[in-house]
């Protein structure tokens, strides 16, 4: 049962049915040792008592899935303290989710809660829900399935509320239009940039400089910490070459995994499109789509006009329309779930009713079609040989790597009794350099080895690290086999790099007094002719015009200055400036502000209108802690 779970359970449904499964286990655990006691409460929301077992289940089940993330240490950042408090906010504020949820009569009907058990995985057989295994489950964790569907009541009736709210935000047409406008602005500026080296030769270094400089910042100039390291490396690949192959092994793994071999089939559709205009109809634009494409429906059942020339005339795909309608064949999965619902149920030569489909009201037409085809054992053997060495490699790499992390941690002292139990050899690796950015990609080039060659543990006590997982199919013990403590550079090492430094100060610093001087010049002028004053022309101005805000053919932080600055007066341009990183001053003059199309976009009204819920909700879950009658008490937390 439980390797069930394990093969069906993906993702984050995998995170939910542990959850659920943990519950009963990590009570038990905490109520006996705790001697059974139910009077400790972590929190009170408006007189309801949170018992701490609930917010303590919720903090080992983090904990134990951030340890499990993180190569059995808490990541950086997360302490059992931090853990603990994140817990018993959630818990807060699912509580207070739910009171609200009550008041306001929301409640998860039996459908909606049987819907979600009937997609759980694990209670599945060949993909479907199977009533025997989902009460076999629950009765192995000592569950009812009364208990258990009031959980999953419980949390589907939290989101309700929210997702009420988020479907009750909405952008109305006027304002996207004024989005849409402003996203659309372009404008017409010019710029001169006054270049940091053109101040070279004014710059001078002495040594007398440099050696202060070099006094003054010892820290700057140390060479690296650098260690070596042993290290013995476990890859599934190189694993899954020396799995046994059979010809009876690959035809029995076959047959077990019949399903994976099989061609799907396939759909040749032509289709009408009548997309709603939201701009032009607002709130009835679905519905005038219905009764156009219902209208061209009844022409085509009437023998008026044929499939194809309406296609042809009134089909808003344009691109298809010139094909009579034709998209092509496609298989479940090309289209949205709505189109291939109606297109996979109609026989070869029949016309769908107007639909609903993700793209807007379609008339949908299925020209031909391909039926499903299971290939044969002899048609795929070279992919049954290597998804069979995948799968016996993986479970053979989960065994190695339990092995090399127990004995890794039982000899701490050593890598050789993991090496020998795993048939690997310890290896050595080059020079590591704290901090340094890796010259050659690959194994050791990972930020995980060398946090761990340069952890405590590692570094100063001796001991061999946990065991890393660089990518999902190699893990990675090491140890130390050599230390170079950092040493400082003497200062002749260092000398042209400090000569560097300073000439770099100093030009900045003369491009800004220069830079500032020709701004203000050209601010009181209102003209370019201000750039005589660096022996320049006008003539050296670039000149920009509609460029829009997205626009990449100027360095990002000129557009965004660009964009910042107020619109001119008719004829005359405003001057700002940029400092870009490199060191040059830029100087910009905006000459024109030209506003954009107020058009009516969709997807822009959705977009705003997601962002615009998440505030709302934001705002609503404020409200409701603000007013809340809330205690805690953390340090009953265990």
């Amino acid at each position: 049962m439980l390797q069930e779970i394990h093969d069906k359970a993906k993702g984050w449904i995998a995170y939910v049915i542990v959850g659920f499964i943990a519950i009963p286990f990590t009570l038990f655990g905490i109520s006996s040792y705790l001697g059974g006691s139910n009077s400790l409460v972590a929190a009170t929301v408006n007189g309801e008592d949170i018992p701490v077992q609930q917010v303590q289940n919720d903090v080992l089940q983090q904990r134990q899935r951030l340890t499990q993330m993180f190569g059995g240490k808490l990541p950086p950042g997360f302490s059992d303290e931090t853990i603990k408090k994140q817990a018993l906010e959630q818990i807060v504020t699912t509580t207070l989710l739910r009171q609200l949820a009550k008041e306001n009569g929301f409640r998860a009907s039996n459908q909606e809660v049987f819907k979600v058990i009937a997609e759980i995985p694990a209670f599945q057989k060949d993909g479907k829900f199977d009533n025997a295994t989902y009460e076999l489950l629950l009765a192995s964790q000592r569950r009812t399935k009364a208990g258990f569907q009031r959980a999953i009541r419980d949390d589907i009736t939290n989101q309700q509320l929210p997702e009420a709210l988020r479907e009750s935000a909405f952008l109305p047409i006027a304002e996207v239009k004024r989005l849409a406008m402003l996203q659309n602005q372009t404008r017409d500026f010019e710029t001169y940039t006054i270049k940091k080296d053109a101040f070279k030769s004014e710059v001078k270094v002495t040594d007398e400089e440099k050696k202060a400089y070099y006094d003054k910042n010892l820290s700057r100039f140390m060479t690296l910490d650098k260690v070596k390291l042993s290290y013995i490396e476990l890859n599934q690949s190189d694993l899954a070459k020396d799995v046994d192959v059979t010809e009876d092994a690959l035809k029995a793994y076959y047959d077990e995994n019949a399903d994976r071999y099989i061609v799907p089939g396939q759909r040749k559709v032509a289709h009408i499109l009548v997309k709603p205009d939201y701009e032009k109809d607002g709130q009835e634009a679905e519905k005038k789509a219905k009764e156009k494409a219902d209208a061209l429906y009844k022409q085509i059942t009437d023998g008026t006009k044929t499939f194809e020339e309406l296609a042809a005339s009134d089909s808003d795909d344009k691109f298809s329309a010139k094909k009579s309608g034709e998209i092509g064949m496609i298989a479940k999965g090309d289209m949205g779930p709505l189109f291939e619902k109606a297109a996979f149920s109609l026989e070869k030569g029949k016309i769908s009713s107007p639909v609903k489909t993700e793209a807007g009201i379609e008339i949908i037409k299925v020209l031909d079609l391909t039926e499903t085809k299971q290939k044969t054992f002899d048609e795929v053997k070279a992919q049954v040989e290597k998804a069979y060495r995948s799968e016996k490699a993986e479970k053979l790499f989960l065994d190695q790597s339990d092995k090399l992390q127990t004995l890794a941690f039982e000899n701490e002292s050593s890598l050789d009794a993991a090496a020998d139990a795993i048939g690997k050899k310890v290896q050595t690796s080059d020079w590591i350099s704290k901090g340094a950015i890796p010259v050659k990609k690959g194994l050791l080039s990972s930020p995980k080895i060398q946090k761990a060659a340069f952890s405590d543990d590692v570094l100063n006590a001796g001991k061999n690290s946990e065991l890393l997982e660089i990518s999902p199919d190699t893990v990675v013990v090491v140890r130390l086999q050599e230390h170079q403590p950092p040493k400082q550079k003497p200062f002749a090492d260092v000398s042209d790099e400090i000569e560097k430094i300073l000439s770099n100060q100093k030009m900045r610093k003369l491009v800004l007094e220069k830079g500032e001087q020709v701004l203000k010049a050209l601010k009181d002028t209102g003209s370019w002719t201000a750039l005589k004053t660096v022996g320049a022309s006008q003539d050296q101005v670039k000149k920009y015009q509609g460029l829009k805000r997205t626009d990449t053919k100027v360095d990002r932080s000129i557009l965004e200055k660009v964009f910042q600055m107020q619109k001119p007066e008719a004829g005359k341009e405003v001057f700002g400036n940029v400092v870009l990183p490199v060191g040059d001053y830029v100087l910009i003059g905006l000459s024109a502000v030209k506003e954009g199309e107020a058009k009516f976009d969709k997807e822009l009204q959705d977009r705003f209108s997601r962002i615009l819920a998440a505030r709302e909700q934001d705002a609503m879950m404020k409200a409701l802690r603000d007013s809340a009658d809330v205690k805690l008490f953390p340090e009953n937390i265990q």
